[in-house]
């Protein structure tokens, strides 16, 4: 088993031990929590590079749900654009496994001495970690692979942490937490059997489109991130939405598509872009808790429902599964940098 299989594998555990964690009183300290701020609910940044930047989705999205403002903004850009729009009323929410990735580590040097950051990292020990006022760590267990389960887990608890900034008891997002859980055992279960006729669907495409919505589109740019690490295919991550504004035109049967859609006022509209997709020759891969008649150029990977955005945390580990086979089956060794690094350190 390569040493990606192996930390796929692990993320069933790890999102168990995080949820007995989280679920425990004084895990995220309210008292703690409120005097990173001035005012009482805060502006939420969330704010990372790579997998740590699209694990704060589902976070995002469920804040906006209940009339709190906050933005997903990437390290580099914050670091060197917008430093000026942070205020004594933003809670500052920097995501980073290693803790010591460059932009992070240059966000803390510029901002001011008496800034309060709370962090959210794998390593408790890192720079980060040490640096923040408040950490919540993503308990991953260490990752040595390209990012598997400290996505996951950070999908979960920044989840965890809008549910306190929220002032939300957590039993339900527990309880989703549990339903993804079962979903991502039950795939992992059945991987021998869902993945080779995925990989034959799928193929060595030129190009490939991960389309969604909301909380999905974490799903979106983590996926385009894991063809491109681990199958070197170009891999492209869009708002369904902007898809139709130009990128439609480039649909062709050599291309792949992978939607993502689920329960919820979008998801017509995701299954109309499929089925426009699969009229024009384009191949769908569609990913969710929908069902499709017709499913001519469509292959479909359907779950149970689960609820908050977590679904992304079942959609990861399944394109997880399928860019395993698929490199291997081009002959690549899955999950090994051949240029990048897993902690970055230069901009």
């Amino acid at each position: 088993m390569t040493r990606l299989m192996e930390e796929i594998y692990q993320q069933p555990a790890a999102l168990s031990g995080l949820r007995k964690y989280y679920m425990s009183p004084g895990a995220i300290p309210t008292q703690a929590l409120r005097r990173l701020v001035r005012r009482w609910p805060p502006t939420v940044a969330f704010t990372g590079m790579g997998s740590s930047l699209f694990a704060a989705y589902p976070a995002q999205v469920f804040l906006s749900s209940q009339g709190i403002r906050s933005v997903v903004w990437e390290t580099a850009e914050l670091l060197h654009y917008h430093l000026k729009s942070l205020g004594p009323d933003t809670l500052l929410v920097t995501v980073s496994q290693s803790g010591e990735t460059v932009e992070i580590l240059r966000l803390l040097e510029s901002l001011p001495p008496k800034a309060k950051v709370l962090a959210v990292a794998n390593v408790e020990n890192s720079t980060l970690a040490r640096g923040a006022s408040l950490l919540l760590p993503m308990m991953a267990g260490r990752q040595t692979a390209v990012s598997t389960k400290t996505y996951t887990c950070a999908v979960a608890v920044l989840m965890y942490l809008a549910y306190a900034i929220a002032r939300k008891p957590p039993r339900g997002l527990t309880q989703a937490l549990e339903g993804a859980i079962d979903e991502i055992e039950k795939v992992l279960d059945r991987a021998e059997v869902l993945i080779p006729p995925a990989a034959e669907f799928f193929g060595q495409p030129p190009y490939v489109a991960l389309l969604s919505r909301g909380a999905d589109l974490a799903s979106a740019y983590q996926g385009a991130l894991m063809f491109k690490e681990v199958v070197r295919i170009g891999a492209e991550p869009l708002s369904a939405a902007q898809f139709r504004h130009g990128p439609v035109e480039i649909i062709d049967p050599a291309h792949r598509y992978v939607i993502f859609a689920r329960q919820g006022e979008t998801a017509k509209l995701l299954l109309k872009l499929t089925d426009d997709i699969r009229s024009n020759g384009g191949r769908v891969l569609l990913v969710g808790d929908q069902s499709f008649a017709d499913l001519t150029n469509v292959r479909l990977m359907r779950f149970e429902p689960v609820p908050l955005g977590l679904g992304t945390l079942v959609d990861s580990v399944y394109i997880q599964l399928l860019v395993h086979e698929l490199a291997l089956r081009a002959g690549l060794e899955p999950g090994r940098f051949w240029l990048a690094t897993d902690v970055t350190s230069e901009e």
